[in-house]
């Protein structure tokens, strides 16, 4: 059996992992969107009502009317079959998978990421490494997303976080609804889907605090 690596702060824990094929699988989903499937005529950047924040595991996430109207341990669930569901679902599977602590990582591949090639590869990983405790320091802050791509059945958000030392980093989730959105996870990867940039989009849906 492996020795266990403790990775204490989420963002080092996050890189680690990114590395070693844990992460970089996230948002980079070989499925093809579905040609039958129809685009939403809710608007893509309408912003989520009823906004507020909840930490978790030492990082603020968004919660609003279109979810996660569940909330049980690691796993958040029920979000809204919508752009802003599938925008808000995809932060919370992004950042659940990436900081579960043992015990809990389980849950969160069973329940909120896509069956797969990809969910069994990281669940894999993920068991030779230990996060036990909640983040101290150099925590993302969500700043909002764009959604680059939706239909009922996938969409394509990037995500966009800052960090203390005010670099900020893109975070490219594909998710498909099976029994709610599920975050699909690539298999074999191909590229790291989070990238730094220079500057959040002028087409972001902010996530203001209030």
């Amino acid at each position: 059996m492996p020795n266990k690596n403790s990775l204490p702060d989420p963002r080092g824990a996050v890189a680690v992992v990114m590395l070693a094929g844990l992460l970089a699988t996230a948002g980079c989903g070989t499925t093809d969107l579905d040609e039958s499937a129809t685009s939403t005529t809710a608007p893509v950047s309408l912003i989520p009502s009823g906004l507020s924040w909840r930490s978790w595991q030492g990082i603020e996430l968004p919660v609003a009317q279109q979810g996660p109207r569940l909330i049980e341990g690691a796993v958040a669930a029920d979000f809204d079959r919508s752009p802003a569901g599938a925008a808000l679902a995809a932060i919370h599977a992004t950042v659940r998978m990436s900081v579960a602590p043992d015990g809990q990582w389980a849950l969160v591949g069973q329940r909120m990421l896509a069956p797969g090639l990809g969910r069994d590869k990281w669940a894999t990983a993920r068991a030779q490494v230990s996060i036990t405790s909640p983040a101290a320091e150099t925590v993302p802050t969500i700043l909002g997303y764009v959604i680059a791509t939706y239909t009922d059945t996938e969409a394509r958000i990037d995500i966009y976080a800052t960090y203390p030392d005010r670099s900020i980093t893109r975070n490219s989730a594909t998710l498909v609804w099976v029994d709610g959105w599920r975050l699909v996870l690539a298999a074999p990867v191909v590229e790291s889907p989070v990238t730094a940039v220079d500057s959040v989009p002028a087409s972001i849906v902010p996530l203001n605090r209030a």
